[in-house]
C-alpha cells in the first residue's frame, strides 16, 4: 500500500509539475503576443507618406475646381441680375412728360399708350404704329394724331415713334426708348 500512496503522491507531483510548466508557458506566449501587439501599433506604418501627399493633392485640386465653379456661378448671378434689372425696367410702363417739339423713339418690342396732351406719329421703314385699341388693323403711319389712351404696338427698332404737338403731352412707355429734342 505504500507504494500505492508513492505512486498516487508521484502522479500528483507528476501532473502538477507538468501543469505548472504548461501555465508559464501559455503565459509566457500571451505575454509575448502582447508585447509584439504593442510593438506593432507604435511602429506600424497605415498609409504612406505618397498616399497622404497624393490625398491632399487631390482635395487640393477639387478646391480649385470648386473655387472655379463658384467663380462662374458669381459671374452668371451677375449677369441674371442685371438682365433682371432690365426686364423690370423694360417689363412695366414708364410714366414719362414731354414738351412740346419733342420727340419719342421707341424701341422693338415697345408700348406706347398717349395719356394726354396731342401727338403725330412716326413711322418706321416697314409701317406704322399697330393701335391694338382700335382693332381694325390698320397701322398709324407718320404725321397722323395719335389717338389718346390707345395702346401701340412698336415691332420692329426702325425710328418709329410720336412727336408732341402740344405744350405738354403726357405718355406711357414699355420698352427701350429715346428721347429727342
Amino acid at each position: 500500500m505504500r507504494k500505492l500512496n508513492f505512486m498516487k503522491k508521484s502522479w500528483f507531483f507528476v501532473a502538477f509539475f507538468v501543469l505548472s510548466v504548461a501555465a508559464v508557458h501559455i503565459i509566457q506566449i500571451a505575454y509575448a503576443e502582447s508585447e509584439e501587439k504593442q510593438k506593432d501599433s507604435k511602429e506600424t506604418i497605415l498609409v504612406t507618406q505618397d498616399y497622404v501627399d497624393e490625398k491632399v493633392n487631390q482635395l487640393a485640386n477639387v478646391n480649385e475646381e470648386l473655387e472655379e465653379l463658384v467663380e462662374k456661378m458669381k459671374n452668371q448671378l451677375e449677369e441674371m441680375e442685371k438682365e433682371l434689372v432690365e426686364i423690370e425696367k423694360y417689363g412695366k410702363f414708364i410714366p414719362l412728360e414731354l414738351e412740346e417739339g419733342q420727340t419719342l423713339i421707341v424701341g422693338d418690342s415697345g408700348e406706347i399708350i398717349l395719356r394726354g396732351g396731342k401727338a403725330k406719329a412716326i413711322s418706321g421703314e416697314a409701317g406704322g404704329l399697330s393701335d391694338v385699341t382700335a382693332g381694325s388693323g390698320v397701322d398709324i403711319i407718320t404725321d397722323q394724331d395719335v389717338p389718346l389712351n390707345h395702346l401701340l404696338l412698336i415691332s420692329r427698332d426702325d425710328g418709329r415713334g410720336l412727336k408732341v404737338i402740344s405744350s405738354k403731352a403726357w405718355v406711357l412707355v414699355k420698352g427701350p426708348y429715346t428721347i429727342e429734342e
